[in-house]
């Protein structure tokens, strides 16, 4: 049976309305591309100088490429990069870096350092936290450090499994983070044996830096160290945060570690400067 032809005012009606959307598409300004935002990161990146506060301080170390970098679909984050500074090899600062809009890129700064710290772009101050960053406490009953370099790295992303940590806004659900469990950083000590970190008796031995994901996008920082205490060596860890929404993790089945809403300023460890 022959189909009848549509009648001549549906297709005109089509067409107008296959033409609007094509102009709807072709006036919508482009997305940046991910090479594109990456390229602008590392940009931004390469012109910040950290060191710790006072003068004639010499600066961190910066990591030319990036820890990790990563998205976060939940979020509508296309792209994001986190670069570290480190001293003698052992991480003193995370500075994430992403997309805010079509401009402007935020730089969150996070103090993984003991000491108070100074950050500038261009001989610009953009932060300057005036207290410690992280605060390490022991893992008990962990297992004594290994005298491997290799068994010590299995050592520790064992240890890393036994935390768990989850976003907690408050009046909606809690958000389960994933452990990444290959470190976004080990430890590139000076020394085989490790560096000294101060006191005579505490020497480092080891370390690395996990996160706490969400898609790939880091929202806690577990940081795990071995060190000489005295005449023992022992296994210790720090956290951090990446994120300004409440944060909770735990050790095994016991709540260690819970954060509010970030209170950030320029003189805070924890700090998102925008950049346009």
């Amino acid at each position: 049976m022959a189909r009848r032809p549509k009648p001549f005012h549906t297709v005109v009606v089509a067409l107008f309305l296959l033409a609007s959307i094509s102009s709807s598409i072709a006036q919508q300004p482009p997305q940046p591309k991910s090479e594109v935002i990456r390229d602008r990161f590392a940009e931004l990146a390469e012109r910040i100088s950290i060191a710790p506060a006072g003068r004639s301080q010499n600066p961190f170390t910066r990591h030319h490429q990036p820890a990790l970098s990563w998205s976060n679909p939940e979020r509508q984050t296309p792209a994001g990069a986190m670069f570290l500074w480190t001293a003698s090899g052992r991480p003193q600062v995370a500075l994430c870096l992403y997309p805010d809009g079509e401009q402007v890129i935020d730089l969150e700064f996070q103090s993984l350092s003991e000491q108070a710290l100074t950050a500038d772009s261009d001989n610009q101050l953009l932060w300057q936290p005036a207290e410690p960053g992280v605060r390490w406490q022991p893992i008990e009953k962990a297992p004594r450090p290994a005298r491997s370099a290799f068994l010590r790295l299995r050592q520790m992303r064992v240890l890393a499994r036994e935390f768990s940590s989850k976003l907690v806004p408050p009046n909606k659900n809690p958000i389960e983070l994933r452990l990444l469990d290959t470190p976004v950083y080990r430890y590139e000590l000076d020394q085989p044996t490790g560096g000294k970190l101060g006191r005579a008796d505490d020497e480092l031995i080891d370390g690395a830096v996990f996160t706490f994901v969400q898609g790939t996008d880091p929202e806690v920082l577990l940081l795990v160290e071995a060190h000489q205490d005295g005449d023992r060596q022992a296994w210790r860890y720090a956290l951090a945060r990446m994120s300004m929404v409440p944060t909770q993790v735990r050790h095994g089945e016991t709540t260690i570690w819970e954060t509010d809403w970030a209170i950030q300023r320029p003189h805070t460890p924890y700090y998102v400067y925008k950049s346009f």
